[in-house]
């Protein structure tokens, strides 16, 4: 959103209500003047006064349609984008709402901060793809008439044939565009300055027009004398002789290249439309799968904090039964920081907030730091941490800390995938402008099919143990990227997994 501060109509009766779209929009960061009202009546008159960025409407108010209260502030603001708030409903009311206009419909009961300035972009990103697909097809309007008195004004291209549709005049505007000759282009020699591909056709109409009298009509493409082609919309009537028979054909070409090239425009704009919506779409579904997922994952520790708490308050526990509440306490709460860290990672590369700052790093350093971390674990899971490292690996320009976040989680991810007695190899090695990091684990492997996906946010290769987040390797994306690199995934079922990722080198 803008800097501007964002104008927000909100019609809603409930003052309870009203309160809380302030304080997600106070919460969320978003800086917004709201007008408050409590009618459609009212919301349909401030409308008529001023312009909003956007309207937040309660689906139930006290009799009102809300379906016609949408249809009635989109004839009157066409441009000002629709969010609908309601306390119950379904599917059903909602697809109605959005055909009747609305951008958005959000269940109070999971209003939150996040989602509510979510529903409040998307809605104005459609809206705008909607406005510049209005004005476009304005455009487009507006260059069609220009080309249709352009073409009544400016000299056409004519000529005339004769009963069998044989030509024997063309007007200057023919010549100075094909830079031919009447002899050249005597009877059937217009054919020669017709599109290879087209030029069958047009013969076929032709001689069909001279047997049965009809008007002709066709468009297609002539070589101009440059050798390059422009297309025309060509027509032919027949010129009357005695006793009702034809006595030839009168002829004109119109040029309608800037015409067929603003269809083509149109449908380029039509396509994007389509994609913006698609996209809203994955967006909207990415959204509520997001806010599923943390649901879930803040649960457990929740309610972990929550039955140790009440333990060490209603129940008589020794000293050590005490030590083991607040340790479960502390452990839960680990897990609650390391989520919320992840998703404002998330939020912060999808904003373009996200900060790296760069420094010389020595690799091995980097390395044998991040492998100091995982020692013991692996040690208690039997499994063989190598590293290796070319003697020649240069420094590299990066964020230590955030390095080791993707190291930390590349090996987490092997960690868990590599059965005892396994080997989790991690090695560096030069490139010409960057130095390549990889982390080879001898876990099972990833299935073809499912290497596309890696990266992709919540995905697990076990869905089925919901075991971390599934925001780490979509996480590692970004921080990669965000330093210039690249990350990719190659596996082999039975043999394992290798990550590699680039880094740019500190001396170039």
């Amino acid at each position: 959103m803008s800097d501007a501060p964002l104008r927000i109509l909100l019609v809603d009766d409930d003052s309870l209500d009203r309160l809380t779209v302030r304080r997600c929009l106070l919460q969320a960061g978003v800086t917004a003047a709201v007008d408050e009202v409590t009618s459609g009546a009212e919301a349909l008159q401030r409308l008529g006064a001023t312009s909003p960025d956007c309207v937040v409407l309660d689906y139930y108010l006290p009799g009102e349609d809300a379906l016609a209260l949408v249809r009635a502030i989109r004839s009157i603001a066409v441009e000002v984008p629709v969010v609908i708030l309601t306390g119950r409903g379904g599917e059903e009311p909602a697809v109605a709402l959005m055909k009747a206009g609305a951008a958005d419909y959000l269940p109070k009961a999971a209003l939150t901060p996040e989602r509510l300035t979510s529903a409040l972009r998307h809605a104005m990103e459609l809206e705008r793809a909607a406005t510049a697909r209005r004005q476009a097809e304005a455009e487009l309007r507006a260059q069609e008439a220009r080309f249709r008195t352009l073409a009544n004004t400016i000299p056409q291209f004519a000529w005339m044939a004769d009963v069998t549709g044989a030509v024997y005049w063309y007007n200057q505007r023919w010549y100075d565009y094909t830079g031919t000759t009447l002899e050249k282009m005597r009877g059937w020699g217009w054919q020669d300055v017709h599109h290879p591909d087209h030029v069958q056709r047009v013969v076929d109409r032709v001689r069909r027009s001279a047997e049965t009298g009809e008007p002709w009509e066709d468009t297609f493409p002539l070589r101009a004398r440059d050798g390059t082609y422009r297309w025309f919309l060509s027509r032919a009537l027949p010129v009357p002789g005695e006793a009702g028979a034809i006595a030839g054909w009168l002829g004109t070409h119109t040029d309608i290249t800037e015409q067929k090239e603003a269809e083509a425009e149109r449908e380029r704009l039509l396509a994007l439309e389509q994609e913006a919506r698609t996209r809203a779409e994955r967006a909207i579904r990415a959204r509520d799968e997001v806010l599923g997922i943390v649901a879930h994952d803040l649960r457990n520790p929740m309610n972990a904090i929550a039955v140790s708490a009440a333990a060490m308050v209603q129940l008589p526990l020794s000293e050590a039964q005490r030590l083991r509440q607040l340790e479960i306490i502390a452990r839960s709460a680990r897990e609650m920081d390391r989520l919320v860290g992840d998703l404002l990672d998330v939020s912060r590369i999808d904003s373009g907030t996200f900060v790296i700052r760069p420094a010389r790093i020595h690799v091995p350093a980097l390395l044998d730091e991040t492998l100091q971390r995982f020692e013991a674990q692996a040690r208690g899971r039997e499994i063989a941490l190598d590293c290796d490292v070319a003697a020649d690996v240069p420094p590299v320009a990066g964020d230590r800390d955030r390095l080791v976040q993707v190291l930390s989680n590349l090996l987490e991810n092997a960690l868990k995938f590599t059965p005892p007695r396994g080997r989790i190899a991690l090695r560096a090695r030069p490139l010409a402008r960057a130095v390549e990091i990889s982390v080879e684990d001898s876990g099972a492997g990833i299935a073809p099919d499912d290497l596309p996906r890696v990266f992709d946010r919540f995905w697990q290769a076990d869905r089925g143990s919901r075991a971390g987040t599934g925001l780490g390797l979509a996480i590692c994306k970004g921080l990669v990227e965000a330093h210039g690199g690249r990350i990719r995934v190659e596996s082999t079922l039975g043999r394992g997994t290798t990550f590699h990722f680039t880094l740019p080198r500190a001396d170039v």
